[in-house]
C-alpha cells in the first residue's frame, strides 16, 4: 500500500511493485493489468472457441484467418491472448492498423447504401405458432388435439430463420399454410423469436 502519496516511491506488495507517477497517477505492472481483464478475456477466448467450432461443423476445412475490429482489438494484451490461443500455421489473426475504424467505416458505408451489407447473421430463430399433422414419434400426448376427425400438434414453432444462420438482403422465406376447419376463413398469424437455434413449441422456456 502507498502511504505518502507527495513522494514518487515504488511499493513492493508480494512480489508486485506499484509506482506513482506525479501527483494523481500510478503505473501498474503488467501483471496487475493482466488480472483486470482475465475474465473479459476468458469469456472472449470462449466465444471465439464456439464459434470456430460451429463454423468447423458446417465446413469441414475450418477457418483460414480471424479478424480484430473494434477499438478494444488495439489493446497489445488482447492481441497477444487471441494470437496465443488461435494462431497457428492454418489460421492467421490479422489486426488493421486501427482496428475501431473498421466498425465506424462500416457503419458509415451502410447508412450511406444499407445494399453494401450484403448478409447478416441473425441474432434470434424466428417463427410462427402452427398446427400440424400429429405424429406419436415426435410430438407428446399433452399437444394432441383432434379437429373434425383428424389429429394435429398444437403450438408447434415453425421456423423462418434459425439463430446464427446468415442471412441475404435480398433472402425471401415462403411458405403455404392451410385452414384445419372446412368453414375457417380467417387465419391469425402470431410471430414468435428465441435465442436458440433449436426450437419446437412456442411454449418453450425463452420464446416470446
Amino acid at each position: 500500500m502507498i502511504k505518502n502519496w507527495n513522494e514518487t516511491r515504488a511499493v513492493e506488495d508480494e512480489g508486485v511493485k506499484l509506482k506513482q507517477r506525479g501527483a494523481s497517477s500510478i503505473d501498474l505492472p503488467p501483471t496487475i493489468m493482466k488480472s483486470l481483464f482475465e475474465k473479459l478475456f476468458d469469456n472472449i477466448t470462449s466465444k471465439v472457441t464456439e464459434l470456430i467450432e460451429e463454423s468447423t461443423e458446417k465446413h469441414a476445412e475450418g477457418i483460414d484467418f480471424i479478424f480484430m475490429v473494434g477499438g478494444f482489438s488495439e489493446s497489445p494484451f488482447l492481441k497477444s491472448v487471441v494470437k496465443e490461443r488461435f494462431e497457428s500455421e492454418s489460421v492467421s489473426v490479422l489486426v488493421p492498423r486501427r482496428p475501431q475504424v473498421s466498425v465506424i467505416r462500416g457503419a458509415c458505408m451502410f447508412g450511406l447504401n444499407p445494399r453494401s451489407i450484403t448478409s447478416r447473421i441473425s441474432k434470434m430463430t424466428y417463427g410462427i405458432n402452427t398446427l400440424t399433422t400429429y405424429d406419436p414419434a415426435k410430438h407428446c400426448e399433452e399437444k394432441k388435439v383432434v379437429i373434425e376427425g383428424e389429429d394435429f400438434c398444437e403450438d408447434v414453432f415453425d421456423a423462418f430463420v434459425k439463430m446464427n444462420h446468415a442471412v441475404s438482403i435480398d433472402e425471401v422465406h415462403t411458405k403455404t399454410y392451410c385452414p384445419v376447419r372446412a368453414r375457417q376463413t380467417v387465419m391469425r398469424i402470431i410471430f414468435y423469436c428465441a435465442e436458440k437455434s433449436e426450437v419446437n413449441f412456442i411454449d418453450e422456456e425463452g420464446v416470446r
